[in-house]
C-alpha cells in the first residue's frame, strides 16, 4: 500500500511539473494575420524614452507650442491614439482587404464590414523591410455622436520615430465640434 501511494504521489508530482512547463495560452482576442501596429508603436516607445520632441497643439484653432522630454508613460499617451488603432482582433479577422501597393501595404475596411479603423497604410523604404511610414484613418457616426481621426507616423533612416502628426473632429450631439491637431517632431 505504502509502495502504491509513493508511485501515485510519483506519478502527481511529475504530471504537475509537466504542466507547469507548458507554454501559457495565446490571447485568444489577438491576431497576427495585419501588421503589427501596437508592437511597432510600443518598439518605438521603448527607443523614445527621454527623448525631447517640439509639439504643436492646435484646439479649435488655439495653438500652443511647446519642448518636452518625454519618458515611456507620456509617449504611451502621445501615441495612444496609435496602439489603439492596431486591428489585429479576433473580431477583425475577416473585416480588411489587404494588398501591396508597390512598397506600401495597405489595410482597408471592406464594404459592409463594421469598424473604426478604415485604413492603414505602411509604406516602406523600397526594396527593404523598413518601415518609413505609417497613417491610419478612423471614423465612427451614431445618433449622438460623430468622431474623425487621422495618424500619421513617419520614421528616420534608422527607422526610429522622426515626427508625428494626429488630427481629428468630435462631434456631440447638440454641441460644437471639436477639431484637434497634433504634431510632434523628435529632437535630435
Amino acid at each position: 500500500m505504502k509502495k502504491r501511494f509513493s508511485i501515485l504521489l510519483l506519478s502527481g508530482l511529475l504530471l504537475s511539473c509537466s504542466e507547469g512547463e507548458k507554454q501559457p495560452l495565446a490571447n485568444p482576442t489577438q491576431i497576427d494575420k495585419y501588421f503589427p501596429l501596437k508592437d511597432f508603436v510600443e518598439e518605438q516607445i521603448d527607443r523614445l524614452d527621454g527623448q525631447k520632441i517640439d509639439k504643436v497643439s492646435m484646439i479649435n484653432g488655439e495653438e500652443q507650442l511647446s519642448e518636452v522630454v518625454l519618458d515611456k508613460e507620456a509617449w504611451r499617451k502621445e501615441l495612444d491614439i496609435f496602439i489603439q488603432s492596431d486591428i489585429n482582433k479576433a473580431a477583425n479577422a475577416a473585416a480588411y482587404e489587404t494588398a501591396e501597393e508597390g512598397n506600401i501595404l495597405v489595410h482597408r475596411l471592406k464594404d459592409g464590414a463594421e469598424g473604426s479603423i478604415k485604413l492603414i497604410e505602411v509604406s516602406y523604404v523600397e526594396g527593404t523591410e523598413r518601415v518609413s511610414k505609417i497613417h491610419f484613418e478612423s471614423a465612427e457616426d451614431n445618433f449622438f455622436y460623430q468622431s474623425s481621426a487621422e495618424g500619421v507616423l513617419e520614421m528616420n533612416e534608422l527607422g526610429e520615430l522622426d515626427q508625428y502628426e494626429v488630427a481629428g473632429t468630435q462631434k456631440v450631439w447638440f454641441l460644437n465640434p471639436n477639431k484637434i491637431k497634433v504634431k510632434g517632431v523628435v529632437k535630435d
